[in-house]
């Protein structure tokens, strides 16, 4: 049994020197705060934020002009195959028919 309480006797003395104590000095904080960006922060990101808006809304607008202009080549296209077609037609002889009174595609 000595050696089991020479054991015993070991391991709490082991846990008091590991168990730490009070400091005696208080811990220094640092000089500089890094909590808050302040002010200066606050108006970086505003700027930011609008020069961001002011972006997509540009973007926005060119996408849209390039949007009609590309309909509008395309509507050009097809009226000027339309108008090749026509002229092909004729040249070769062939005659377009008459459209009919009743017609009303044709008609009106």
């Amino acid at each position: 049994m000595s050696v089991l309480s020479a054991a015993v006797a070991g391991v709490s003395g082991l846990v008091l020197a590991v168990t730490p104590g009070p400091s005696p000095t208080p811990t220094a904080t640092p000089a500089t705060s890094l909590g808050s960006p302040g002010i200066t922060g606050f108006i970086v990101t505003f700027v930011l934020a609008v020069a961001l808006i002011g972006l997509f809304l540009s973007l926005t607008r060119h996408l849209r002009i390039v949007d009609r202009r590309s309909r509008q080549r395309e509507e050009e296209d097809e009226d000027d195959a339309a108008a090749a077609d026509a002229e092909a037609g004729t040249a070769a002889g062939v005659v377009p028919p008459m459209p009919d009174a009743d017609d009303e595609a044709g008609g009106r």
